[in-house]
């Protein structure tokens, strides 16, 4: 995350005023698979992991809906989610994620900003041309937009996102990554045993709230 802040900085962008995360996913855990297998058909687990794709996306859009105004000071007034970028095997196809905040955000009567990639993604790198909006209105309630992605590494994809939308005129925009993946044997290298050993144990807490970080019952 800080290099793409200091990405951002060098630029002259500015990125996501808001950042959030449901989970985290350590690479060869359970829901690292989760976030790497329920887009592939060719998984025969696909469809148990959209389940938890869901889970997780109405809990934080449906139970906790109300917790965003208090975590950011307003309630979203648009939403989106990250499309796959042209350097994608995805790229070009229908994002199940995309149904499933759909059906989260119903309720909430919001309106979905359509991304769509426009270049070439370059690893790890901020690029607000990586994508462009879509939507055919003239004026797109940009005033605070809540972007959706399923899974963050470096960020720097949601990210490009994030500054395209400043660039464009959003007031504020926030994010929230289903699950922020982890790489336990960099973080044992970089960050030491202690750090590693305390993300291990981390535990799902009950009435955990993604947004406020407080327990509490909705």
């Amino acid at each position: 995350m800080r290099q793409t802040q200091r990405q951002a900085r060098t630029q002259g962008l500015r990125t996501a005023d808001t950042i959030r995360f449901g989970y985290y996913a350590c690479k060869g855990g359970q829901l690292y698979r989760v976030m790497q297998g329920y887009k592939n058909s060719d998984d025969a687990s696909a469809t148990e992991y959209l389940n938890d794709i869901k889970y997780i996306a109405f809990d934080a859009f449906r139970i906790h809906y109300d917790c965003i105004a208090s975590c950011t000071g307003a309630p979203p007034t648009a939403w989106a989610t990250i499309p796959s970028t042209k350097s994608s095997p995805n790229y070009g196809k229908p994002n199940p994620l995309n149904a499933v905040i759909a059906q989260a955000m119903a309720p909430n009567g919001i309106p979905q900003l359509r991304l769509e990639a426009t270049t070439t993604k370059t690893h790890n790198t901020i690029n607000p041309r990586t994508f462009n909006l879509t939507n055919t209105s003239d004026e797109p309630p940009l005033n605070h937009v809540l972007l959706v992605e399923d899974s963050w590494v470096s960020g720097a994809t949601v990210q490009s996102a994030a500054a395209m939308l400043h660039q464009i005129g959003a007031e504020h925009v926030t994010i929230y990554c289903l699950a922020r993946i982890i790489d336990l044997r960099w973080t044992r290298r970089e960050l030491g045993e202690q750090v590693s050993n305390g993300i291990m144990a981390l535990r799902h807490e009950t009435h955990w709230c993604p947004w406020t970080l407080q327990k509490h019952k909705p």
